[in-house]
């Protein structure tokens, strides 16, 4: 029996404009996806304990499976290819973090379940490796994926990623601050939401390419102030960064309403994350402020969570023989 586990992750800066080939800043966040998987006589099951589901496949996959666990199978078939053989097993998956919410769920219990799988033969997968196989998930998940959640789910920490290039560390000094996470209740679907942003684009790009260039420099001037500390600034670029995607878009309503009450109750700037029309809000916030901010969410009736800046990566938590 082997658990692993890969950490959710929040986008700073940069969403959705990353598809089209701008930069985008993620970090990882303290939620993370666990999959415990134990060898079995004859038939491979998948469980997801958050959706309450339940796959039964023989060695060839060739059983139907509903959608909701499918990015599974895609795992497994990837693995395959890699020369990883399939044996009877069972994989439980539990998530922590809320689902359809634009935290990466779906990707890190992907890579995890990559991970596990891979140890479970005695060869676990290394980071490259690692997001190749989990993207084959991802892609049946989303469609068309920037691969970001992949990415941070796999390393952890702060990264800049720009699609089709390898990830880069942040050097992100922001230990006197930490993230709120707070979960609109909306859920949303990523592909819906990338690919009305990506029409638009095609229709006015005369328009949205300045738009685009703006992200890349917002970005920029963000990677500066994470090397400084800055967090007033941070909170004032996250501040425009809503004001883009709005724009765009991918808010709504309740997003902008939560990113204005966080911002009254004393953060420094707030933003939504992910895909929008629905998921989370985050913001940053001083540490000494952080548990009066959230508990102020809390008591609005928001699910609220408080996480450091770059948690780690994926990781095997134990093995059990």
């Amino acid at each position: 029996m082997i658990e692993a586990s890969a950490p959710g992750k929040v986008i700073l800066f940069g969403e959705h404009f990353v598809v089209r080939g701008t930069r985008a800043i993620a970090t990882a966040v303290n939620l993370r996806a666990r999959v415990r998987v134990e060898r079995a006589e004859d038939k491979i099951v998948i469980e997801s304990k958050n959706l309450d589901l339940r796959a039964v496949l023989e060695r060839s996959l060739s059983s139907d499976v509903r959608a909701e666990l499918a990015p599974y199978v895609s795992v497994l078939r990837a693995l395959q290819e890699r020369g990883y053989s399939l044996v009877p097993h069972r994989a439980v998956i539990a998530s922590e973090m809320p689902l359809s919410a634009g935290l990466g769920s779906s990707a890190a219990t992907s890579v995890a379940y990559a991970l596990a799988y891979s140890a479970l033969h005695g060869d676990p997968l290394k980071e490259e490796e690692l997001f190749q196989v989990s993207m084959a998930g991802e892609r049946v998940a989303h469609g068309n994926p920037s691969g970001i959640d992949n990415a941070i789910a796999v390393r952890g920490g702060t990264i800049v990623y720009r699609r089709g290039e390898p990830p880069k560390g942040a050097n992100a000094r922001l230990s006197n601050f930490l993230l709120l996470v707070v979960n609109s209740g909306d859920m949303r679907s990523t592909k819906e939401a990338v690919e009305g942003v990506l029409r638009l684009a095609e229709r006015y790009w005369d328009v949205m390419e300045r738009v685009y260039a703006a992200v890349d420099r917002l970005v920029e001037r963000a990677l500066q102030f994470m090397e400084e500390g800055n967090g007033p600034g941070l909170g004032e670029l996250m501040n425009i960064n809503h004001g883009l995607l709005s724009a765009v878009g991918v808010s709504t309503t309740k997003l902008d309403l939560i990113a204005h009450e966080l911002r009254r109750a004393g953060a420094l700037g707030s933003k939504l994350t992910g895909a929008g029309r629905g998921g989370c809000v985050i913001a940053l916030v001083e540490k000494e402020r952080a548990e009066q901010v959230a508990r102020h969410m809390t008591s609005l009736g928001y699910e609220t969570y408080v996480s450091e800046v770059g948690a780690p990566g994926a990781r095997v938590e134990y093995i059990f023989k």
